[in-house]
């Protein structure tokens, strides 16, 4: 059984759109949605209002000030985890995704069986410009602390949305984060849970001067510490996250590409040149970026699409 981990923090239409699609193309599945403090309760309410008639579906009690880029994203995954766990949800696999993601197609939960986790682990060693991260995971002392205590010789970063590991698997990731790298400030503060100094950190002034000062700190956590700190316990990893997002074309969707995926014709998709070497191998199941409005021509084509019989 799947249990999917999204932060959301737009309209509660279009998290119900993003719901029912997951629930149409994954039948059986749980559902745990991180809501971002930021909403306001209002809007809020009006979420837990449509949300209540979907008894798999669970919203985190827990609700951080959501920040760009800033380690955030991580820890709404880790404090959905540790939610779904206190809850005693029945699951097998753990996916991590954004709120723009949408399914295309249905057999996820049979692809998966094959593995113990799935992502694409991209080894970093050296401040590779290309990729934002890369400086700052290499400065992350709270990182650098758990791999030594654990053995960990490599960092590695990957794409979020999509990948998915064993529940065993993220016990173990899970425990290591929340002993030794959920607080930037070991036992005094953890990004995120204060909205005074989340409304500081967000200004664009002080994200500028983060990002040149202080490295290792503040930054998209979730690209590194899930795929680093899994590495010694995972023996079985599909190939690549499951969720196609096109990287050579701005991160935009198209119906071809769509249609494509839901014909297995991985080779008519646009390809960094990595993955172009195992094309033959991939799946995908899901995309990204798809707008968050309701009436985004994306969204209603994927929309239409869970009027169809459901084929695997």
């Amino acid at each position: 059984m799947i249990l999917f981990s999204i932060a959301v923090h737009e309209r509660p239409e279009v998290v119900v759109n993003q719901v029912e699609n997951f629930t149409y193309f994954n039948p059986g599945c749980q559902v745990v949605l991180h809501v971002s403090a930021w909403m306001p309760e209002d809007v809020f309410r009006v979420l837990q209002d449509a949300l209540s008639a979907y008894a798999h579906v669970h919203i985190n009690t827990t609700r951080l000030w959501s920040g760009y880029g800033d380690g955030t994203q991580m820890k709404m995954h880790v404090v959905n985890y540790s939610y779904a766990r206190k809850l005693g949800l029945p699951f097998d696999y753990f996916c991590l995704h954004a709120s723009n993601d949408m399914f295309v197609k249905a057999g996820l939960g049979n692809y998966m069986s094959a593995f113990d986790a799935g992502n694409n682990p991209v080894r970093i060693v050296w401040e590779d410009k290309r990729w934002a991260q890369s400086v700052h995971a290499l400065s992350d002392r709270l990182l650098k602390k758990m791999m030594k205590k654990y053995g960990l010789s490599e960092i590695y970063g990957t794409q979020v949305e999509g990948s998915f590991y064993r529940k065993d698997i993220m016990d173990t990731v899970v425990s290591r984060i929340m002993k030794d790298g959920y607080y930037e400030l070991p036992g005094i503060y953890a990004q995120g849970t204060s909205r005074p100094v989340s409304k500081i950190i967000e200004k664009r002034e002080v994200r500028f001067l983060i990002k040149h000062l202080l490295k290792g700190m503040l930054y998209a956590k979730e690209e590194t510490y899930f795929s680093t700190l899994s590495q010694d316990i995972v023996h079985n990893r599909a190939p690549y996250s499951y969720c196609y997002v096109n990287w050579l074309d701005n991160l935009k969707i198209s119906r071809a590409d769509i249609d494509n995926i839901r014909e297995g014709n991985t080779g008519r998709l646009a390809l960094i040149g990595d993955i172009q070497l195992i094309a033959g191998q991939l799946q995908f199941f899901a995309v990204k970026r798809i707008d968050r409005k309701i009436d985004d021509p994306m969204r209603v084509y994927i929309t239409g699409l869970q009027n169809t019989p459901l084929q695997v």
